[in-house]
C-alpha cells in the first residue's frame, strides 16, 4: 500500500515538470534558434560557479586553518541574506558612482560572486572540519609537507568540492534576478530571462509553448548537476588543530563583507537618500511607499512569506516523529529546490491555467511551498540525525509515551534546527523573484516585481529605497537563534 502512495505523490509533485516537458517537446523547432544563447548562459553559469567556489572555498580554507570561531560567519551570512537582485541593484548604483560600467557579464559575475560565495563557504567549511582535520593532524605529526600533504588532503575533500560546484551551478543557471537587473539593459540574456521575455512577448505566436521549450532546454542543462547533489551537512565542529594565519582569515572575512554588503549598501543609500540631480538630501522612502504597486507588493510578499514559512514549519513539526517519511518526502521535493525555479513556474502555468487559482496569490503560495519545502525538511533531517531521534528513543525506553517523548524531549531539542529552517526560508520567500516574475498577475505582485517595475519605469530612487527595506529586513534574521544547517 505504501509504494502506490509514494508513486502517486511523486506524480503529483513532478506533474508541473512532466507537463512542461511534454509541451516543450512540441516546440523543439525553437531550440536551434537559441542554442548560441544557451551556450552563453552555460558558460556564464560555469564561470560564476568557479569564481564562487574559488572565493568561498578560499575563505573556508582560511577559516579552517585559523580555527576561526563560527561567530565570524555572520559577516558572510550578511552577504548571503541580501536578496540577489537587491545586491545587483546596489552594485549597479555603486559602480556607476565609481565611473565603472555596471551592466553586462562583468557586473553579473561580480554580483553573483558577492552573493553566492558564502554558499560555497557554508557547503565546504563543515566538510573540511569533518574530513581534513584528522588527516591534517596526522600530517603535522609525521612532518608531511608540500606536495605530499596536498596529495594526502585533496582526495578526501574532492567529492565535497564537486558537490559544491554542482550546487552553485544549479543556482546560477536558474538565477533570474541578477541577469534581469544587470544583463537585460546590455542585451545579455540567460535562459531564465529568455523564458521570461518569450512568455510575455506580444509578437510570439505561442508564448507559453516557446517558454516551455526554453524551460526544457534549461532543465537539460541542469540535469547533470542534479546528480552531484549530496546530503546536507551540519555545523562545523572545531578540532584541536594549531591555528595558522588567524589575521589572514579575519582580514579576508572583513574584506568580503565590505565588498559583498558594504559596496552595494553605499550604492543603495546614495541613490535612495540623495537627489540624483541636485545632490540634496531627499529620502525616497515616502515616494516609494506611496506607489500602489509597492504597497500591494509589500503586503503580498509579507503575507506569502509568513504563510509559506508557517505552513512549512508545521509540516516539519508533523513529520518529525516519522523520520523515514520526512526523508522520502524531502527527496521528492528536492526536484523543485534543485532544478531552476523557471521550470516550476512555467509548469504551474501549464497545469493551473484552466483553474480558478491561476493568476492569484494562491498559485504563488503553492509555488513557494514546492520550491522551499526541501529546505525546511532538510533542517528537520539534520536535527534528527544530530541526535534528537536517538534521545527521543531513550525517553521512550524510560517509559514516556510517543507523544510525551516528543513534546518533552524531541521538539525542544529540534527547535533550533526548525529555527534554522525559518532562517533559510523566510528571506528567500520574502524576496523571491524568479517564480514571482513569471506567475504574478494584477493584484498578485510581490516586492521583487515592484522593484523590477520601478526600474523599468525609470524610478531608480524608489527602487533603491525598496531594496534597502528588503536588505534591512533580511539582515534582521541574523538575530534569529539557529543551528548551522547548510542549504
Amino acid at each position: 500500500m505504501a509504494a502506490p502512495f509514494w508513486w502517486l505523490l511523486w506524480l503529483g509533485v513532478a506533474s508541473p515538470l512532466l507537463v512542461l516537458a511534454a509541451r516543450g517537446l512540441g516546440n523543439l523547432s525553437l531550440v536551434p534558434k537559441v542554442l548560441d544563447l544557451a551556450g552563453a548562459s552555460l558558460a556564464l553559469a560555469l564561470a560564476g560557479s568557479l569564481l564562487c567556489l574559488l572565493v568561498g572555498g578560499g575563505l573556508a580554507w582560511l577559516a579552517f586553518r585559523a580555527r576561526l570561531h563560527p561567530g565570524w560567519d555572520v559577516l558572510l551570512l550578511s552577504a548571503y541574506l541580501v536578496p540577489p537582485f537587491v545586491g545587483a541593484l546596489g552594485f549597479l548604483y555603486a559602480l556607476q558612482m565609481l565611473g565603472l560600467r555596471p551592466y553586462g557579464v562583468g557586473g553579473i559575475l561580480l554580483a553573483w560572486t558577492a552573493h553566492y560565495a558564502p554558499m560555497a563557504y557554508l557547503l565546504l567549511r563543515p566538510a573540511l572540519e569533518h574530513r581534513l582535520a584528522p588527516l591534517l593532524l596526522a600530517c603535522e605529526a609525521h612532518g608531511v609537507r608540500g606536495g605530499r600533504r596536498l596529495r594526502a588532503l585533496l582526495p578526501p575533500v574532492l567529492p565535497a568540492l564537486v558537490a559544491a560546484f554542482g550546487a552553485l551551478y544549479l543556482t546560477l543557471l536558474g538565477n533570474f534576478g541578477v541577469p534581469a537587473v544587470l544583463g537585460l539593459p546590455a542585451q545579455v540574456y540567460t535562459l531564465p530571462t529568455l523564458a521570461y521575455s518569450r512568455l510575455f512577448s506580444p509578437a510570439s505566436p505561442d508564448p507559453l509553448g516557446e517558454a516551455a521549450a526554453v524551460g526544457l532546454l534549461l532543465g537539460l542543462l541542469a540535469l547533470p548537476a542534479v546528480l552531484l547533489h549530496s546530503a546536507p551537512v551540519g555545523e562545523p565542529a572545531l578540532r584541536p588543530l594549531r591555528p595558522r594565519w588567524p589575521w589572514a582569515a579575519r582580514l579576508g572575512f572583513l574584506l568580503f563583507a565590505l565588498l559583498g554588503v558594504g559596496l552595494p549598501l553605499v550604492g543603495l543609500l546614495q541613490r535612495a537618500l540623495f537627489n540624483t540631480f541636485s545632490g540634496a538630501f531627499e529620502p525616497a522612502f515616502s515616494a516609494a511607499l506611496a506607489l500602489p504597486l509597492v504597497r500591494q507588493g509589500l503586503l503580498n510578499s509579507v503575507v506569502l512569506a509568513l504563510l509559506a514559512t508557517g505552513l512549512l514549519l508545521m509540516l516539519g513539526l508533523l513529520l518529525a516523529p516519522w523520520p523515514e517519511a520526512a526523508r522520502r518526502l524531502r527527496r521528492l521535493l528536492d526536484l523543485h529546490y534543485l532544478l531552476p525555479g523557471t521550470l516550476l513556474a512555467i509548469g504551474l502555468i501549464l497545469v493551473f491555467a484552466p483553474t480558478p487559482i491561476y493568476a492569484t496569490p494562491w498559485l504563488l503560495l503553492l509555488a513557494y511551498l514546492l520550491n522551499f519545502a526541501a529546505l525546511m525538511l532538510r533542517a528537520v533531517e539534520v536535527g534528527l540525525e544530530g541526535g534528537v531521534e536517538r534521545l527521543v528513543g531513550v525517553g521512550r525506553l524510560f517509559g514516556l509515551g510517543p507523544r510525551r517523548a516528543w513534546f518533552r524531549i524531541g521538539y525542544p531539542l529540534l527547535w533550533p534546527y526548525l529555527a534554522a529552517g525559518v532562517f533559510l526560508v523566510m528571506p528567500l520567500a520574502l524576496a523571491e523573484l524568479t517564480l514571482s516574475a513569471l506567475l504574478y498577475a494584477p493584484g498578485a505582485e510581490t516586492l521583487g516585481v515592484a522593484v523590477l517595475s520601478a526600474l523599468n519605469g525609470g524610478l531608480f530612487r524608489e527602487a533603491a529605497a525598496i531594496g534597502l527595506l528588503l536588505m534591512a529586513f533580511s539582515l534582521l534574521l541574523l538575530l534569529l537563534p539557529r543551528r548551522g544547517v547548510v542549504a
